[in-house]
């Protein structure tokens, strides 16, 4: 991991290779990390693209800070991948999504299943997603990303099904028999996108599985072992990694 710290900043606030660095990101940069003139930063636009940075001047606004050239991040997928994530009980989320960004997710979408013991309506769950978000721009932060990975609104498992459905490369884990194995189900794809459920704790019921089997959604298992539902996307994300990232 780089010692220089990353920034990310809004669309459109680069200019003639300057940028100005105010609000939270400032004061982290200022008086946490006790950066001033002359020291180095990265920055990202959030559309993968990163500067090296200097700090040119430091006032009551914020940081200016002049740009090298702009040059494509190294640390994103070719493809976009995107996490069904039933919703856990306690604070598990909260590890979720941070291990999701650091193996490289792109979307993370909240599923509403069977099982779920926490069952959180909407109005609820949105209470949370700016800390979820939070977590994802910290963590982005933190692994070199190019990108802020975005958490979504909940939806429901029909929802999740349909979505699933177009993309690429979707399939949803599962720990029963009949299924296919991760390596045999990547092995060969060269997709634009992949997405895929993890579900609750206590399993998918028959008969969500029945509804995904419906619509032809593949199935996948990821071994031997039965693994948690906030160890199986890691699970996945690094087989994704190993298998389709050049």
């Amino acid at each position: 991991m780089s010692s220089i710290p990353r920034i990310f900043v809004p669309e459109g606030s680069i200019q003639n290779n300057t940028v100005l660095i105010t609000g939270s990101d400032a004061f982290h940069l200022q008086k946490v990390l006790r950066l001033g003139v002359g020291d180095q930063i990265l920055v990202c636009d959030m559309f993968r693209t990163e500067y090296d940075g200097v700090i040119q001047n430091v006032s009551a606004v914020g940081l200016t800070v002049s740009l090298s050239e702009g040059r494509m991040t190294n640390s994103e997928f070719p493809f976009d991948v995107t996490l069904f994530q039933a919703i856990p009980k306690g604070d598990k989320f909260d590890t979720i999504v941070q291990k999701a960004v650091e193996l490289g997710v792109t979307t993370i979408v909240p599923v509403l299943c069977e099982r779920c013991v926490s069952r959180p309506d909407e109005k609820s769950f949105l209470k949370k997603l700016e800390r979820y978000n939070k977590i994802a721009a910290s963590a982005a932060s933190q692994c070199g990303r190019g990108i802020i990975p975005k958490v979504a609104p909940q939806v429901s498992y029909a929802q999740a099904l349909k979505s699933i459905q177009n993309s690429d490369a979707g399939f949803i884990c599962y720990e029963g028999t009949n299924t296919l194995h991760i390596r045999d189900f990547l092995a060969g794809k060269s997709p634009a996108n992949i997405s895929f459920l993890i579900g609750p704790e206590g399993g998918l019921s028959s008969g969500e599985i029945d509804e995904a089997i419906m619509v032809n959604i593949p199935l996948v298992g990821l071994g031997k072992r039965i693994l948690r539902t906030e160890t199986a996307s890691g699970f996945v994300l690094s087989a994704i990694s190993v298998m389709l990232e050049k």
